[in-house]
């Protein structure tokens, strides 16, 4: 049985993109902002959908999965997907794009 999507919940938006986001649901017939943004943000994956899944497929073909099976475990076990990732390339993808990782070496 397939898991159920978790509850989303977000940080305000900046002043200009909430400006946006007000402006768009506006000229959508008045929508509520909540119901235009959550429009958005499936809007931006289902734009992105080959993007994203072609990460999904690198890393799936280094652990021996296909992408869909790595994309429902990185949905239903992320723990469990990323040691598998991790075991896989001998590093931590998550560590990479660790936020406070801003040192730039040099030669």
């Amino acid at each position: 049985m397939l898991e159920q999507p978790k509850r989303l919940h977000l940080r305000a938006l900046a002043p200009y993109e909430d400006r946006l986001l007000s402006a768009l649901s506006f000229f959508r017939t008045k929508r509520q902002k909540t119901t235009q943004a959550h429009h958005c943000l499936s809007m931006y994956l289902r734009q992105s959908e080959s993007r994203i899944l072609g990460e999904v497929e690198f890393y799936a073909r280094m652990t021996g999965l296909d992408k869909y099976q790595l994309l429902e475990l990185i949905y239903s076990d992320p723990d469990r997907a990323q040691k598998l990732i991790d075991d896989a390339t001998g590093v931590s993808v998550a560590d990479t794009f660790e936020q406070d990782s801003h040192n730039i070496e040099t030669d």
